[in-house]
């Protein structure tokens, strides 16, 4: 039962999650600095058409089945996406109530992962990570760990934060005297700290090594399948691959 019902929450979070990817970085990048006011309002739109959208076109996953993918106003296709996240997220939260059941332990997770679903596609589509959503997770895992709710110390999250933030800036320093521009984006920097808060100092570069060879792996994959030569000065989200790569080492801690 209660996994049933964190799974509800999680399918109702979820269909939250995409109008926070959606609209969030619209605000960011008009106003760093802008209220989160646009999460909840206007009410919910069509994202092609900007239609208002009944209650019986907001239920997770089974509107977007029962639509066939599209728009109910105006027939364009709707991103699968939106089942996508929704779908990841009640399953981050029915692994939470799986893993600790109905308790704080268990909604510290269960928060960590939306966050970082948010984080995935936002980072994916736009290339950005919002510092609202980075700090989030940073201070979310720097709290769990002085309440005891995470298996880090406190000592190890403050440094893993320390660490997973000061690591990557300084690789990006010297990459910009060779190469005269930076390879990381600021947000990398402090996503990397957010998961040093979550999983400690040790496993910062563990972390970053794993990001690493799992770009390497997916985007040399999608070149191969593409049979295109990729530019040296094309750039390419990492932060999805920090965040599969940092949820492994947070997973392999319990």
């Amino acid at each position: 039962m209660d996994i049933f019902l964190a799974t509800v929450w999680g399918l109702i979070i979820g269909s939250f999650l995409n109008v926070v990817i959606h609209r969030l970085p619209k605000a960011v990048m008009k106003d760093p600095d802008a209220s989160l006011d646009c999460l909840l309002w206007p009410s919910s739109t069509a994202p092609c058409c900007q239609a208002k959208l009944t209650w019986k076109e907001n239920i997770p996953i089974i509107s977007w089945l029962f639509l066939r993918g599209k728009c109910a106003h105006c027939g364009h296709a709707i991103s699968v996406r939106y089942i996508i996240v929704e779908a990841l997220t009640g399953a981050a939260f029915a692994w939470s109530a799986w893993q600790f059941e109905l308790t704080l332990v268990g909604l510290f997770y269960a928060l960590f992962l939306a966050i970082a679903i948010c984080l995935f596609f936002i980072d994916l589509e736009t290339f950005l990570l919002p510092d609202r959503l980075t700090f989030s997770m940073l201070w979310l895992g720097l709290l769990g760990s002085a309440l005891g709710y995470l298996p880090v110390m406190p000592q190890d999250a403050i440094f893993g934060a320390c660490l997973g933030y000061g690591l990557p800036w300084t690789v990006n320093k010297l990459y910009y005297l060779v190469r005269k521009h930076d390879g990381f984006g600021g947000g990398d920097f402090k996503l990397l700290a957010a998961l040093g808060a979550w999983t400690g100092w040790l496993h910062i570069v563990p972390i970053l090594c794993g990001a690493s060879i799992i770009g390497l792996l997916v985007i040399g994959t999608a070149a191969a399948l593409k049979r295109d030569r990729l530019s040296l000065g094309q750039a390419f989200p990492f932060g999805p691959f920090l965040l599969v790569s940092g949820l492994g080492f947070v997973v392999s801690r319990l």
